[in-house]
């Protein structure tokens, strides 16, 4: 929410947003650097996907990237219509900044 109580607006990045970024910051022409970004995301799905039950991938000076283990739930229950389910053991994704993208992030927005 904003000073006004209104809901701020969110701004969405793309994967080519970003490659246009890089490419901005490293003096380069965009389809160069897609071909790297696209590869570095590729990578870190394949990576994140593999068969392994939990999985850590840390980029210092970012942040980590986990993949974890769910327990099953045998008795969970639909709200809506109060039925009693059971929810399969899975795995989930997580993120922790780093501590220079924390620090950031923990300034006072204007």
């Amino acid at each position: 929410m904003d000073k006004k109580g209104q809901p701020m607006q969110q701004i969405t990045y793309t994967k080519k947003d970003v490659a246009k970024k890089t490419a901005e910051k490293l003096g380069q022409k965009i389809f160069q650097t897609e071909e790297i970004v696209d590869g570095v995301f590729t990578v870190l799905r394949e990576m994140m996907s593999g068969d392994e039950a939990s999985i850590r991938i840390e980029v210092r000076n970012f942040g980590v990237f986990e993949v974890k283990p769910t327990k099953a739930k045998p008795r969970a229950r639909n709200p809506r219509t109060n039925e009693e389910i059971f929810v399969p053991a899975r795995r989930k994704t997580h993120f922790k900044p780093g501590k220079l993208l924390k620090e950031v992030l923990k300034q006072p927005v204007d």
